[in-house]
């Protein structure tokens, strides 16, 4: 397998976890110390907020380790709360799944709006309630973080590897997905093991630890619910995942 020359490190769902995103930087410029004049890309896989505690002081240290050497993908979390606050109540569809609004405890809007300092009721959101929240929101979010959301890449390609949030329809060609494919996709994709043009790499579905395959590779572990932040490097043939110490190889599974 190549990457076109580059060590790539690929971190996998945030989810607000700022410390444990910046633990991980903080083992990446390790290993890049131990690697010189490697050329390097650090791809986040998107889904940088919701559920977890700083969730703004993510967006924050993104945009400020932006560069040509990073590569940010949008999450379907990413993108729930950009819709939300740009459209409130009035176009619901945007960030509503599957019967549940963005602020039900199941996708962790409320934890979004708290690091930004908005006051979340702790009860059931009522119409009243989603009508007032959107306009402190829409007072309390930077539009530098909405744009931020806005110019996140869907996917990104390099070498042998394919990276998306979530996953891909296996019946279109790579470079011919839908948006909300690569946002959500789960059902007819983590159960399957057939070939493609590229490895894909993705989040979105949580695995106790990272999952190695013929075609995929899923590196959502996690953080936010007490797992591990994983970090997959590749480079040329080397497969593996990060650690505070060294990089573990990441065989594929039969």
């Amino acid at each position: 397998m190549g990457t076109d020359g580059y060590r790539i490190y690929a971190i996998g769902d945030v989810h607000g976890m700022l410390d444990a995103l910046r633990e991980v930087h903080a083992w990446i410029a390790r290993d890049r110390a131990e690697h010189p004049g490697r050329e390097v890309r650090i791809v986040h896989m998107g889904d940088y907020t919701d559920r977890g505690p700083d969730s703004r002081g993510v967006i924050d240290w993104l945009m400020s380790h932006d560069g040509p050497e990073v590569v940010n993908l949008k999450g379907n979390h990413d993108r729930m709360f950009r819709n939300y606050v740009a459209t409130g109540a009035q176009d619901a569809r945007l960030y509503r799944h599957k019967g549940y609004h963005w602020l039900h405890p199941r996708l962790g809007g409320k934890e979004t709006l708290a690091s930004y300092g908005v006051k979340v009721p702790s009860q059931d959101i009522d119409l009243a309630d989603e009508l007032s929240l959107h306009e402190a929101a829409r007072d309390a979010v930077p539009q530098a973080h909405l744009d931020f959301i806005d110019g996140l890449r869907l996917s990104w390609t390099c070498g042998d590897y394919h990276f998306v949030h979530a996953g891909v329809d296996v019946t279109r060609p790579l470079d011919e997905q839908d948006e909300d494919d690569l946002l959500w996709m789960r059902e007819g994709w983590i159960d399957w093991d057939g070939d493609l043009p590229r490895t894909v790499v993705h989040g979105h579905t949580v695995v106790e630890v990272a999952e190695r395959y013929r075609r995929r590779i899923a590196i959502d572990t996690g953080s936010v619910f007490g797992g591990a932040l994983t970090c997959l490097v590749l480079d040329g043939d080397e497969v593996g995942t990060l650690t505070g110490h060294n990089v573990r190889p990441l065989p594929v599974r039969s």
